[in-house]
């Protein structure tokens, strides 16, 4: 009976451990209220063809938010993640149709970031550009663009 206890404490501390892993997102730059639509991608493959479409594909997301979120200065989310490889990428859509509106030569209408703040010349960035580590408590502060 002792033996189980210890080993039941021991597998909690563990447990704790590998789920101590959290992504701290820090929003800035907002100008238009709207529903922010945020993704988080482990893999390449999926985060360029959702960032090459015209709306947010829901395959290949490890992790998102989709929220309301009013005019203000900053906005912080925290998501619980393994530790590993991720890029994100967001809109914060102000007419709620589910996509980024853009106008006629193809620049986007509404806000948008990317992780590392990365920007793509004449596109998105891609994963390369956007990708960066979680390990134990990680920052990503994106300015709205």
């Amino acid at each position: 009976m002792i033996y189980c206890a210890k080993f039941f404490v021991l597998f909690l501390l563990f447990s704790l451990n590998i789920s101590a892993d959290e992504l701290i997102i820090n929003l800035s730059g907002q100008t238009k209220e709207g529903v922010l639509s945020l993704a988080v991608y482990d893999n390449a493959e999926a985060y360029n063809y959702s960032v090459k479409g015209e709306k947010r594909s829901e395959e290949g997301v490890f992790s998102g938010i989709e929220t309301f979120i009013k005019l203000k200065d900053s906005h912080e989310f925290v998501i619980n993640l393994p530790e590993g490889v991720y890029a994100i990428a967001l809109f914060v859509d102000a007419n709620k149709n589910l996509k980024i509106d853009k106008n006629f030569f193809g620049i986007p209408k509404e806000q948008f970031g990317f992780s590392n703040n990365a920007m793509g010349k004449l596109s998105a960035p891609s994963f390369e550009q956007a990708k960066f580590r979680v390990e134990g408590h990680t920052l990503q502060n994106i300015k709205l663009k």
